[in-house]
């Protein structure tokens, strides 16, 4: 950590980035290694090669940059939460070796290489940007200090995944001292569900399936436009299948664009989709991961089955040694 701040405090002019599919923890690391560089009074730009997604509204975003990249505008690059370069979208080409490149991250399977790499396990990347902060000596405001509460709540389900650690607790008790504003936070990730999500999920739920402990739903770019919704106005509804009763592993399946889908794992204790989403050119954590893939709708759905299939199987064997 101190060689990330020697680093920043050389260089002129900064750009961060998060990655695809934006959830609370990039959002939040995004805004605190913006507040870092700039109290160390460099100049510095956010990027993000996708949009906010429609939950995360509630809180200003407005410093992701939407201007025009020019890598040779910047002397240090900067990602955060970021395992797979290819989630850095049209901004990957910057994490190469003609750059000064730093990632900072908390995710065990990552195969985005930099100059610098500091990575940690913990439950979310905010606890990092948090310890880093600190180092920096510099005062956490109200602004940030919700930030990253946001970070580490959004990444831990409000502290009931079971990554959440005392670390976390702790860190978001510090944060909330330093005036975080929880309540808010609380409130639009974990208990507001608006008319229109209402409506959607008594539609999506029709079309959910379920097999041996795998629960999964394909939402296709017809659905999506019959119901006039994007992926964002379901939220975490991989994590909604889970909590259904022998679900051991849940799935969702998005049509981005066509024949292109995003997935969202989520499973117990006794899996690992972390696994599952590398062999999909994704990542993530072992009881929450993402991934795309592309193709017909059949062909994907089976290939997706086939690697969850095998991964049940992996965890019920071990569970029952």
């Amino acid at each position: 950590m101190k060689t990330i701040l020697k680093k920043i405090k050389k260089s002129n002019r900064v750009a961060v980035f998060g990655h695809q599919s934006p959830d609370g923890d990039c959002i939040s690391c995004l805004y605190a290694i913006t507040f870092l560089c700039k109290q160390l009074n460099k100049t510095v730009d956010a990027f993000i090669d996708d949009d906010i997604p429609t939950r995360y509204k509630f809180i200003d975003t407005s410093f992701i940059n939407n201007k025009i990249f020019d890598k040779e505008n910047y002397d240090l690059f900067i990602s955060v939460d970021v395992a797979d370069k290819h989630l850095l979208g049209k901004y990957k080409d910057a994490f190469n070796k003609d750059n000064q490149t730093i990632s900072i991250d908390h995710h065990a399977i990552r195969d985005l290489v930099s100059d610098i790499t500091y990575v940690e396990k913990t439950a979310s990347c905010a606890e990092i940007l948090y310890k880093l902060l600190k180092l920096s000596k510099f005062k956490l405001d109200s602004r940030v200090s919700t930030f990253l509460y946001m970070g580490v709540a959004d990444d831990t389900g409000c502290f009931l995944y079971d990554n959440t650690t005392t670390d976390s607790h702790y860190i978001a008790g510090k944060l909330i001292e330093n005036g975080a504003d929880m309540s808010s936070v609380n409130y639009h990730l974990f208990k507001l569900v608006t008319n229109k999500t209402h409506e959607l999920m008594k539609k999506i739920d029709e079309i959910v399936e379920e097999k041996d402990g795998i629960r999964y739903v394909v939402v296709n770019q017809k659905f999506m436009q019959k119901n006039d919704c994007q992926k964002s106005d379901f939220g975490d509804y991989a994590n909604t299948l889970l909590n259904y009763e022998n679900t051991k592993i849940a799935f969702t399946m998005f049509e981005k664009q066509n024949k292109v889908y995003s997935l969202s794992f989520r499973c117990l204790k006794n899996y690992n989709v972390a696994e599952v989403a590398s062999k999909l050119g994704g990542g993530g954590h072992n009881q929450a991961a993402g991934g795309k893939i592309s193709g017909d709708e059949k062909e994907c759905l089976q290939k997706v089955l086939n690697l969850v299939s095998e991964e049940l199987k992996r965890g019920d064997k071990n569970a029952n040694r």
